[in-house]
């Protein structure tokens, strides 16, 4: 019976770090897209999950050339729930500066956290 138990424990925790993990990814793949598409203007990208109600928002509030490297400023909101064993909804608000590197990736260069 101890044995059941732990593994109930251990399987839980590591379904409810996945799900919120999985949620984090989304959010994270949407970010990059959206620094990657956006245009050279003021723009808005969403993303939600019906399933649990988890979401997240970018914004892209500048984009400019600085040094030869693509930047854009932004502002990142997001409002994931936890599942049992770390119950409660996580929301987080970032604003920074994102440049491009020459392979493509985005370094964030600048960000504040509220």
């Amino acid at each position: 019976m101890p044995l059941t138990a732990a593994c109930a424990v251990v399987g839980a925790m590591w379904g409810s770090t996945l799900f919120y993990k999985n949620d984090m990814n989304t959010h994270t793949a949407v970010f990059v897209d959206t620094l990657n598409t956006a245009p050279g203007k003021r723009s808005h990208t969403n993303w939600g999950n019906s399933a649990n109600g988890n979401w997240g928002s970018i914004t892209i509030n500048r984009s400019y050339v600085n040094h030869n490297f693509r930047c854009r400023d932004y502002e990142s909101v997001i409002s994931i729930e936890h599942s049992w064993p770390m119950n409660g909804i996580s929301r987080e608000s970032e604003a920074g500066t994102a440049c491009q590197l020459p392979d493509g990736r985005w370094k964030i260069t600048e960000s504040t956290n509220s």
